[in-house]
């Protein structure tokens, strides 16, 4: 390799114990090692060095973002379920009750990065003269879901200090009993402040957002806000309304 032959985005197969001695050219680009990842993005020069080292990395970071993601969903689902809090978290079916609410935390979360960051990157195609949809949008989304992890972590911690409420709710009371518990729940400081700082976590992504789609779409700071302020605004909306 020449003195010119500089690699793209700063990476350097020389350095790389992981790589293969035996594939081409003294390793391959493609396969990376995971524990250089964190490294790659916090080091990253300008936003284009950010989107590459998403790109070369492919799908398996963000898809393990969106699970570590709805793990921590169905957990805080479930210590926030009124019925759960009135019988310890360990009652006969309890291994039942957390793996539904796990189904459901990955779902939430699933269904929130698909709708946010497709209605974003739809936006953006539209004031874009190159592109139309540019899938790295939903990658960087999977990275950018892990930050509410640390939320959701606080607000389970805070769940937990929220007494039992009364009556308890067993599974055949009435719908209006039902409903009555959960609201009790849902008015609580703890839960309060669990819904303001799930907003602020929107409104952190949405910010985030704003140069990642300027250099993906090719677009100036206006389209850029224009094509991140609605969904953001739904999101937080929608967050303080669930």
């Amino acid at each position: 390799m020449s003195a010119d032959d500089t690699p793209q985005y700063g990476y350097d197969t020389d350095v790389d114990s992981n790589s293969d001695p035996r594939a081409t050219g003294g390793g391959d680009a493609t396969r990376r090692p995971w524990r250089r990842l964190a490294a790659e993005l916090t080091s990253a020069r300008s936003v284009s060095d950010l989107v590459g080292t998403v790109e070369r990395y492919g799908w398996i970071p963000p898809l393990f973002g969106l699970l570590l993601s709805g793990v921590a969903r169905g957990v805080f689902e479930h210590l926030a379920e009124p019925f759960a809090m009135s019988h310890g978290y360990v009652f006969s079916g309890w291994q039942l009750a957390l793996g539904i609410n796990l189904c459901y935390g990955f779902f939430f979360v699933a269904f929130s990065w698909f709708l946010y960051f497709g209605v974003i990157g739809s936006f953006a195609g539209y004031f874009s003269e190159v592109t139309k949809m540019e899938t790295t949008i939903f990658s960087v989304g999977g990275y950018l879901m892990v930050l509410f992890v640390p939320a959701v972590a606080v607000g389970s911690a805070l769940v937990l200090t929220i007494p039992a409420p009364e009556p308890v709710v067993a599974g055949a009371a009435p719908a209006p009993a039902v409903a009555r518990t959960h609201e009790a729940v849902a008015n609580t400081l703890q839960m309060r402040i669990v819904g303001a700082m799930m907003a602020g976590g929107w409104v952190l992504v949405g910010f985030l957002m704003l140069p990642v789609v300027s250099e993906l779409y090719d677009v100036d700071g206006r389209a850029s806000v224009l094509s991140v302020l609605p969904a953001t605004l739904v999101a937080v909306t929608a967050t303080q309304l669930l």
